[in-house]
């Protein structure tokens, strides 16, 4: 019987494909799945590079603003070059290009941001336990504006001499530098709290005693200080310039 034009197609009765839809079928089929992932990816890395490229241009714009959203940027990326563009500002001689690369690399929400971030850390302690006061400034402002990473939790746990694998010089030398950049109450409970200057931490009762200080004051004086050390801080903020 003939099939009147009412009648219903019978089979599949998707819409043909578009003639785009098709060539790109047809050169995912003849190039192999394998290799059709491979070329993707090569493309998404391309637009990923020239993008860090662009970013590391921004880093350069006069307006700090502009400059903290292509490191944040950066960050986002979670991109082995873009990684590698912030531990050079980390790494670098300029406190600026510090603050940049820490926020980079704290924005960054995979495992090498966090890994390159305690990388340069850890590279820090050597030059805390040299008897350059000029290399212990640095390698100590660069942690403090870094905050709180494993680094910072050793070095300050090293300070007692018992380390193996830090020198008591170095956390010492750490741990004066991040009092230093307390406000004088919170310095004042600290260097008792840790004991900074006979080497026995006090408790919170006996800190009220020798200062004069309502135990509960104490308490948030120290608890006031650890979050300033473990905050990543601006430089100004740590050498004291802040206004």
């Amino acid at each position: 019987m003939a099939e009147s034009e009412d009648t219903p197609a019978i089979g599949n009765t998707s819409p043909a494909p578009a003639g785009d839809d098709i060539a790109a079928l047809g050169a995912a089929l003849s190039e192999g799945e394998g290799a059709h992932l491979i070329r993707v990816a090569r493309e998404l890395g391309s637009d990923t590079a020239a993008r860090v490229q662009r970013l590391e241009v921004e880093l350069q714009d006069p307006d700090t603003s502009v400059r903290f959203r292509a490191a944040i940027s950066l960050g986002d990326l979670n991109d082995r070059n873009a990684i590698g563009v912030l531990r050079g500002l980390l790494e670098s001689d300029n406190p600026d290009s510090w603050a940049l690369g820490v926020s980079g690399l704290r924005q960054s929400r995979e495992r090498p941001g966090w890994l390159c971030l305690e990388s340069v850390a850890r590279n820090q302690i050597p030059a805390l336990g040299r008897g350059d006061a000029r290399a212990k400034s640095t390698a100590s402002t660069r942690l403090l504006m870094m905050g709180r990473t494993k680094t910072m939790d050793r070095l300050f746990r090293a300070a007692d001499g018992h380390s193996r694998s830090i020198s008591a010089e170095a956390a010492i030398a750490f741990v004066d530098a991040a009092l230093a950049s307390l406000g004088k109450q919170e310095r004042e409970v600290m260097v008792l709290r840790l004991g900074a200057l006979n080497g026995r931490p006090a408790t919170p009762d006996e800190v009220a005693d020798a200062l004069g200080m309502d135990e509960d004051l104490v308490r948030t004086l120290e608890s006031d200080a650890w979050i300033r050390i473990q905050s990543p801080r601006p430089y100004e903020s740590i050498i004291g310039t802040d206004p």
